[in-house]
């Protein structure tokens, strides 16, 4: 379950001596409270949505929206809330976003290195995962290498959803046949994406 919302944070008050309480005609007595409203998941905010405050007078403890505000009391509001900035901390969640994206893309280029290599120097055992003619995904393993060749036993199963494909990289659902295919066709079908991961136990 995906725990979601918005939450209130208060950022800043001031008690303006010159504004009357429009309610009660104290003056002096209305304190401005600015609240900034910020989106979270799981408790972690991501960022602001959006900056507001009220006013309330400490005598007769009238509480007043922005709209229903008087002008003298909306001027020192509207001051109070552009000269309060709210914290950093309210864009830790994109803060986190940002870092998770930069580290996908760190490992996938280390990923991409790898396969680089591993495509230049077949070993026994790589396993090769591929998407079939028919919109399916498989694998096949290498068996054994030659000079300008690899040896092959395909994956006897099919599988229709890509980030399930583990599941089917078992010893036991490999063919005992084998067939042989050119580094430079290995090559093309990686390049093209018809070949898009490469695994190799280390």
């Amino acid at each position: 379950m995906i725990i979601y919302g918005a939450r209130a944070v208060h950022l800043k008050s001031a008690q303006p001596k010159s504004i009357i309480c429009p309610s009660c005609s104290t003056q002096g007595s209305s304190v401005i409270s600015i609240y900034r409203k910020h989106a979270h998941i799981f408790w972690i905010p991501l960022f602001p949505i959006t900056k507001n405050g009220i006013s309330q007078c400490q005598h007769c403890k009238k509480v007043l929206e922005p709209k229903e505000m008087p002008e003298p009391i909306k001027r020192e509001y509207i001051n109070l809330k552009n000269d309060t900035k709210g914290p950093i901390w309210q864009f830790a969640g994109l803060g986190i976003i940002a870092a998770l994206i930069s580290w996908g893309i760190y490992t996938n280029i280390e990923d991409k290195k790898k396969e680089s290599v591993y495509l230049q120097l077949p070993q026994m055992g790589d396993v090769y995962k591929y998407k079939v003619e028919n919109g399916n995904y498989s694998t096949f393993k290498i068996v054994d290498v030659s000079q300008d060749s690899i040896f092959i036993s395909p994956n006897e199963y099919e599988i229709n959803k890509i980030g399930q494909v583990y599941t089917i990289d078992k010893p036991e659902n490999y063919s005992e046949i084998v067939y042989g295919m050119s580094k430079t066709k290995v090559k093309e079908m990686y390049d093209s994406g018809e070949i898009y991961d490469i695994d190799r136990l280390e």
